[in-house]
This record gives C-alpha cells, sequence and structure tokens, in this order.
C-alpha cells in the first residue's frame, strides 16, 4: 500500500498540467475475490471391525437330555457271585455226574472219623510214621456196602499249590461195621512234589446198588505230608 500512494500522487499530478484524462484505474486497485472452493466433505474410510476372539474360554458342553419311553430305565441288579467247591473225581463204577453237587460242610451218614497218627512221612531217613490207620463209624452198617476214601495234598506255603483227587480207595469192612484204610505216600497222587503240604481227605458211603448214602465233610489242615529229613 506504502508503494502504490506515491504512483498516484504522480499521476495526479501529471494529469492537471496537461489536460490528461485519468484512466480508471480503481480495477488495478480491487482487491480480487477469492474463488471459494466448493465444500466437498472427505470421504472417511470404511472401518471393518474384527471381532473379538476369547483364547482362553473353555467350551461349554451342551447337555443331552434322554427321555426314555414308557417306564424309567433301572439298572439291574445282579446276583450275588457264589463261589462253589466242586467234589473231587469220584469213581464211574457207582457215581455218574457229580460235578455239580458241593461239599457237605456237615457229615451225613457217618458217625465219626479216627486215624492214628497227624503227620505221614516221606523219603529217606529214619522217620518212623510211613502209614497213617485212617478208621470211619457209618451210622447204618447194615444198609452200607463200602466205602470210599479220597485224598488229595495241599502245600503249606503255597496254598494254591494243590494236587489232584485220588480216584477212591475203597476201604476194608469189619465185622463191626467200620471201615478202615492205611494211608501210604504212594496213595498220594506226586507226593514227591510236596515237601510240607496238608493231606485233605473225604469219605462216601454207598449201598449194594452203588447208591449214595452218606458223605463226610472236607476234612483239612489235620493231617500232613513231611519229606523225612527237612
Amino acid at each position: 500500500m506504502k508503494k502504490t500512494l506515491p504512483f498516484l500522487l504522480l499521476i495526479a499530478f501529471l494529469a492537471g498540467c496537461a489536460g490528461f484524462e485519468l484512466p480508471d484505474l480503481t480495477q488495478f486497485l480491487a482487491t480480487p475475490t477469492p474463488t471459494v472452493l466448493a465444500d466437498t466433505p472427505t470421504p472417511q474410510p470404511t472401518v471393518t471391525l474384527i471381532p473379538t476372539v476369547d483364547f482362553f474360554a473353555v467350551p461349554t458342553a451342551t447337555p443331552v437330555t434322554f427321555t426314555p419311553g414308557g417306564e424309567p430305565f433301572t439298572t439291574p441288579q445282579l446276583p450275588p457271585t457264589q463261589t462253589l467247591v466242586p467234589l473231587p473225581t469220584f469213581s464211574e463204577e457207582f457215581i455218574n455226574d457229580m460235578s455239580k453237587i458241593t461239599f457237605f460242610e456237615q457229615n451225613v451218614g457217618f458217625r465219626g472219623v479216627l486215624f492214628s497218627a497227624p503227620t505221614l512221612y516221606w523219603g529217606d531217613g529214619a522217620c518212623t510214621t510211613r502209614s497213617i490207620k485212617m478208621t470211619v463209624f457209618v451210622e447204618d452198617p447194615a444198609r452200607t456196602d463200602r466205602v470210599y476214601m479220597f485224598l488229595r495234598l495241599r502245600d503249606k506255603q503255597n496254598t494254591l499249590n494243590v494236587s489232584e483227587w485220588s480216584a477212591g480207595a475203597e476201604m476194608i469192612k469189619l465185622e463191626d461195621g467200620t471201615f478202615n484204610y492205611n494211608i501210604e505216600p504212594r496213595h498220594l497222587r506226586r507226593y514227591f512234589y510236596y515237601k510240607n503240604a496238608w493231606i485233605e481227605y473225604q469219605f462216601v458211603s454207598v449201598n449194594e446198588k452203588n447208591e449214595i448214602l452218606g458223605r463226610t465233610q472236607l476234612y483239612d489242615r489235620i493231617l500232613s505230608l513231611v519229606k523225612c529229613g527237612l
């Protein structure tokens, strides 16, 4: 503005002196109107939201509901397991199928059993008891025709080590109605495998038709078989 004022004064002076017509110079002095640009809104960027994932979340199982049709379901009750002790192998001469019969806990048809010694020895040595005399008394001597004795061994250290039953030894009948038998090591199956064992035994009585009249309980832990010198 300071530079324009002297210039205008000079023009006015010259115009007054020479009668010169002053041109319209105001157009040069007008301040140009600035061009107003249209206000175009700036487009905003599109923001895509990423769903938040909880990597520590524990999935919850959906419970399954089972509705049985008809009566409600109940767990069946199983009967208690019963362990039966089978009879020894009897001679097929007078007994057919006795596999499902168990040992009697009481004596039936017998009055008593006697033995001469509690220990039977085998092997070399000075041990004197080499046989045990067994005597049984029956309740009905007139009807009793024969009595059979069954024997087996059970190791005292390992009670699961049990020998097989003998086939059944027929006892000797006396005039007084008693029955006798002498047990020797050779009457016991595989006796040489047992150095210290129990002799388990049982008696069965029959009539003339080989029908069973009575039987005793299983006797165990009464008689012993021991190797001489132990």
